[in-house]
This record gives structure tokens, sequence and C-alpha cells, in this order.
């Protein structure tokens, strides 16, 4: 609370002020208590080290080339550790993806990041935090599409296709060097809930898919900023991606990451 001096002697003047001043000090220390365990700090990745190939380690650099993608090939160099943060990097011709190696894959799990989005532009996809399953093809999604907003997606095996089974758009707009902190929690088979910032912004169950589709599978965690270019591609979804100077590049840092078990 923001009292002036003069405002603050007129409370203290009377028992019953004081009493009124107490009991919101009181209530508003209880809620910034609250708030700040629901955003508490994640681990940050100062203890991570990342290898290319080494798929036994807790976190993998990918790097791997789609040429459907107009040629912006995922580079294990755009993905490093800075500070203690994840840094993942866009450049001319190069995108960034880290994946949860070794036994991270959970069938039951709330998995967490703390993100500051890159500076967006049509065509850029940043996905700071996604989940799937590439055997089964089952997959849940953050993704900060070009300059359109946040989009959250649920993706399930259907007639052995890989769809979108349930899809919502939120806080649309530019959200370039937003910072947020994003949770996925996965019950198999029963629940997806999306947080930011500690608060439910969607629950998707079986009623809520289309045809009930549902995923069902273990899922691991992944981390991306790419391009969304090439004729695969439909520029009405992320926008038009104009390609970059050689030297220009774009940013995502992801300041810290947990995975938790859900209780069932």
């Amino acid at each position: 609370m923001n009292f002036t001096r003069r405002q603050l002697s007129a409370l203290l003047a009377t028992s019953a002020a004081l009493q009124l001043f107490h009991r919101r000090a009181v209530a508003e220390s209880v809620a910034a208590g609250d708030a700040e365990a629901a955003v508490d700090k994640l681990p940050d990745w100062s203890a991570v080290k990342l290898q290319l190939w080494k798929y036994n380690n807790p976190f993998v650099p990918s790097q791997w080339g789609e040429p459907k993608l107009g040629g912006y090939d995922w580079k294990a160099a755009n993905a490093k550790i800075v500070d203690g943060a994840l840094q993942l990097t866009v450049s001319e011709k190069a995108s960034a993806q880290v994946v949860a190696g070794g036994k991270s894959d959970f069938s039951s799990a709330r998995w967490e990041v703390d993100v500051t989005l890159p500076t967006m532009k049509p065509g850029l996809v940043a996905a700071p935090l996604w989940t799937f399953n590439d055997k089964a093809h089952e997959e849940i999604d953050f993704e900060f599409v070009g300059t359109k907003g946040l989009q959250l997606n649920v993706w399930a095996n259907v007639d052995n296709q890989h769809k979108s089974v349930w899809l919502k758009w939120i806080q649309l707009g530019d959200l370039s060097g937003k910072r947020y902190r994003l949770g996925i929690e996965y019950e198999a088979g029963k629940r997806v809930a999306f947080l930011i910032d500690g608060k439910e912004a969607a629950v998707v169950t079986p009623a809520d898919t289309l045809g009930g589709a549902f995923p069902n599978k273990p899922m691991k965690a992944y981390f991306d900023l790419w391009v969304a270019a090439g004729a695969v591609m439909d520029a009405g979804w992320a926008g038009k991606w104009e390609p970059m100077p050689a030297s220009d590049k774009l940013v995502m840092t992801i300041h810290g990451y947990r995975r938790t078990d859900v209780d069932q």
C-alpha cells in the first residue's frame, strides 16, 4: 500500500484506523507470499552441458534439416548456456532446439520454464516449452506465432495421423520481449493444463477434443525457436518470413526449467 505522510498520520489517529491498517497489511503480506510461491525461481541451466548426439545426457541440442522449411535447419551451435540461462538463437538459415534426453519420458508430469521472448517477426515461431512422443506423434504446445500471439495446441494420433485435436489462441498481438512463466501439466489420457504465471490458462480433457482423441503416451520436453519458411508452411499461420542479414540474430532466453511429478 502507498500512503502519503499526511494519509498515514490520519490513519494512525484512531484505533479503528490502526486496526484497518493492520488487517490490510496482513492481507497484502499473505497475498504477496502466495504470489511469490506461485512463481518461485526455477533451477537455472548452469549445471547443464550441451553436447551434440549425447542422447543419454539430460539435454541434447538438435542438429537436423528439413528441406521443406526452406533450408532453415536446426543447428546445435545456435543453442548455448550463457550465464546460467539457455539461449536459443535464430540466425539466417539456422534455427535452434534442445530436447530432454536420457530417461525423460513421463506419463504424468508438470514441466515449467521461465522465458523471455525474442523480438518476434512474421514467420518466427517461439516454442519455449512443448512436449512430444515421437513414436506416437502426440504433442502439447506453447507456440508464440509470428506477431499474431500465443497459440495453445494439443495433438493426438488420429487414424495413424498426427492431428491437432484442440487449439486456442490467447494474448493476441506482438509479444516481443515479454517474460513468462509457462507450465504444462499432463496426465496421459486424462488431462492437459496450460499454466501462465502460475495460473491455469486452459484445461483440456478428452471431452473437449475432436472425436475424443487425446494423447495417452509418455512425453518429453522440447525447447524451440524456429523459422516457418518454405513450401510446406502456410504463411497465413505464422506470417511470411523475410530473410535476415547474415549478421542479425534473434535470441530467446530460457532462464530456468523444472520437471516435477503430478499427483494422480
